[in-house]
């Protein structure tokens, strides 16, 4: 690994390039040139924050080639692929451990994905880390082989994942980045109990809750997001619950409720016009592809806005055995008759506010169509209204100079954030991009792909070869160039304004 590569990598467009490096550009007028200079780190990043600046250049801290803010499946994926690379890399993560959605990991919640578009398989199904490679070691390939169901559950993919985090020695857990400032040729990362230097970093640190603004300042034990259901107290038989949400997770909160005690109330309220399944057939999946994915990336914004809005339910709706599920179980209340209004789901609706009232909640819903104004009285509001990538504070700096995009960083075909001036190297985002890169961006379905173009960016180089198949639908005429790894042209092109060799 040559360290240069990596002291290189500012990525940019150059003026006058073509295809998908031209097209990622034409969203901002602003970022870096090749006219721009080089800092004076010593100038320009030199503060009261930074008055140890000096000692620590002399001190014996390693530069490493690359840090992974976070340990999650995304950056867990990363560390995977990395392994047999000559990349220097460690990741770090606050909590003390590996933990994927713990608030959701409800019994019967299985995954939406296929169990191959693991961390590594689709880019390198040789792989040690692979979830067949975990599979044959525990003594269950055959097993898993021979069941009727292809999918798996998610109590079994996190612990796959936590097998993989237990065989790398890169990841650090228990340490909380709290800054991450430009610093000599890369980037100084304090801890809450070190110092690390990079000359690069991949900041994937998940999501948070989307809380609508009516719930915020109420949050309590009995109003929550769907993220923290098993973390609070279940309901109970004499209660009315609200779930907010048609998506996977209030639909998996509901066939809980509704397995856990028959005698609970439960109103489920959606602002989609029904409870719609995932758009999940064979000719849908194509775009969850690399291919398709480069080519989303090069298209004008107003045309990738559309498309995400055309195609959310290819990610985000009711898996199809989830929704017959929970349609019997509400029949057979039907069949005995005692229970059966003990459950109503209200479609086309919207909470307008949320108020207390005798120990109860008051919920006013707006109908969508009418206009009409309703109000019902609830023990427990569960909010499954969605998550949004997280900003913390060390990110929020980081990105100041970021060129912008619908009010998110720009990330280039390589996942790097494009900035308005020189950077001492790059800054890559997981999970940050679902209207530049796609509803891909934020789901499972193309992390060893993502992560294999941030590598190859990263050593300048393809490490990993882009070996998807051809696709069986295709939206253009077949041209005679072939687009090559995404990664390493945008590499390229920078090296050329540079000046680089």
């Amino acid at each position: 690994m040559q360290n240069a590569a990596l002291a290189d990598a500012r990525f940019t467009t150059p003026p006058g390039a073509t295809g998908q490096a031209a097209a990622a550009s034409q969203v901002t007028q602003t970022c870096f040139s090749s006219e721009a200079k080089h800092p004076d780190p010593d100038r320009i990043y030199t503060s009261a924050k930074d008055k140890n600046l000096h000692e620590l250049k002399e001190t014996s801290v390693e530069m490493l080639d690359v840090i992974g803010i976070g340990i999650g499946p995304f950056n867990l994926s990363l560390a995977a692929l990395i392994d047999p690379t000559p990349l220097r890399a460690l990741f770090l993560e606050k909590r003390d451990a590996l933990f994927w959605h713990p608030g959701l990991a409800l019994p019967n919640s299985r995954l939406q994905v296929s169990p191959l578009k693991d961390c590594v398989t689709l880019v390198d199904p040789t792989s040690p880390y692979s979830f067949l490679n975990y599979l044959a070691l525990h003594g269950r390939l055959y097993s898993f082989v021979n069941k009727r169901n292809a999918s798996t559950s998610r109590q079994e993919f996190t612990e796959y994942y936590r097998w993989v985090a237990g065989r790398l020695n890169t990841l650090r857990f228990s340490e909380d980045v709290t800054d991450v400032i430009p610093f000599m040729d890369g980037y100084r990362i304090s801890t809450n109990t070190t110092t690390y230097l990079a000359r690069a970093v991949v900041v994937a640190v998940g999501v948070e809750p989307k809380i609508p603004a009516f719930a915020r300042s109420l949050l309590c034990d009995t109003v929550y997001h769907a993220a923290d259901y098993l973390e609070r107290q279940l309901p109970h038989a004499a209660e009315h619950v609200l779930v907010v949400g048609g998506g996977q997770s209030g639909a998996e909160i509901i066939e809980d409720i509704l397995t856990r005690s028959v005698s609970t109330q439960i109103t489920w309220a959606t602002s989609r016009s029904n409870l719609f399944s995932i758009d999940d057939n064979s000719f849908v999946n194509e775009a969850y592809t690399p291919a398709y994915s480069r080519r989303f990336h090069a298209l004008p914004l107003q045309q990738r806005r559309d498309i995400v809005e055309g195609e959310m339910l290819t990610s985000d709706g009711i898996s199809v055995d989830l929704c017959n599920r929970l349609y019997e179980m509400l029949y057979e209340r039907n069949v005995d008759g005692t229970q059966a209004d003990r459950f109503r789901v209200l479609s086309s609706v919207v909470v307008k506010d949320i108020t207390s009232h005798i120990k109860r909640w008051r919920v006013d819903l707006d109908e969508i169509a009418t206009q009409r104004n309703s109000r019902i009285l609830v023990d427990r509001v569960v909010l499954a209204t969605g998550f949004q990538p997280r900003t913390p504070p060390f990110l929020e700096a980081l990105l100041e100079g970021a060129c912008m995009e619908d009010g998110l960083p720009v990330l280039g075909p390589d996942y790097a954030v494009r900035f308005g001036q020189h950077m001492p190297g790059p800054i890559y985002l997981q999970n940050q991009s679902r209207v530049q890169h796609g509803l891909q961006s934020a789901n499972l379905s193309l992390v060893a792909y993502r992560n294999s173009q941030i590598i190859n960016s990263l050593l300048g180089r393809p490490f990993y070869l882009n070996t998807s198949a051809r696709q069986m639908i295709q939206v253009y005429a077949p041209s005679d160039t072939s687009e090559g790894d995404a990664g390493v042209v945008a590499m390229r092109s920078t090296r050329q304004v540079l000046g680089s060799t």
